[in-house]
């Protein structure tokens, strides 16, 4: 049996999707660098590296403190199978899960808290989760942190970078979609469109307005 022709937008349809073919194509943000160092003047970006590993250095302690606090809260030992956990974890009155849930909290937060104390301020996994989750600036660590006035800088420098990229990131989204737009009314740019479908068919291509009935 003949294979099905694929039917491609018309060039109005093509033009018209210009907007949103460039919103889907990736976030606002990955459309700009990540590192601080892009939107902070040299000064800031070093003290907030430096904060970031004096706090994180003198919240180690009495992070360790209240993790062992939790744990003696729990009935012991936590099994280390899964589905005895699950057990484990079914029996556990409110005030203990309460406990268990900021033990596991504190435990992600340990190994991010370490890692800015030996200076390693690089990004966790940004698209899956916010390295500040854990951080000293975390609600389950800020508590903890003595140097409260500190805590408070390190706060506006993060806001301040996150202020500034998320500005650049709408402005390179905007000049993306201004530039989209441009190519996809040219006539240039169906040109260049209607060879990308021939690459891909391998024959000429047909539009909506095109196709047989």
């Amino acid at each position: 049996m003949p294979t099905a022709r694929r039917t491609w937008p018309t060039r109005e349809e093509w033009a018209a999707a210009a907007e949103h073919s460039v919103r889907t194509a990736c976030y606002p943000l990955e459309r700009v660098p990540e590192g601080a160092e892009h939107y902070l003047t040299a000064d800031e970006l070093a003290e907030m590296d430096r904060l970031y590993v004096d706090l994180s250095t003198a919240a180690r302690a009495p992070l360790t403190a209240e993790i062992k606090r939790l744990q003696a809260l729990l009935p012991a030992p936590i099994p280390a199978k899964p589905l005895e956990r699950a057990r484990w974890h079914d029996g556990l009155t409110g005030e203990q899960r309460a406990a268990w849930q900021a033990l596991q909290n504190l435990r992600n937060a340990r190994l991010e808290v370490g890692r800015r104390a030996r200076g390693e301020t690089y990004k966790l996994i940004g698209w899956y989760r916010s390295p500040l989750d854990y951080s000293v600036l975390s609600p389950d660590v800020a508590p903890l942190v003595a140097d409260q006035d500190g805590l408070a800088r390190l706060t506006e420098l993060e806001t301040k970078y996150a202020r500034l990229r998320e500005q650049a990131a709408k402005e390179a989204l905007a000049a993306a979609i201004a530039k989209a737009i441009e190519v996809r009314n040219s006539d240039a740019g169906w040109a260049h469109e209607l060879e990308r479908r021939q690459r891909i068919d391998g024959d000429p291509v047909i539009t909506h307005h095109e196709a047989a009935p």
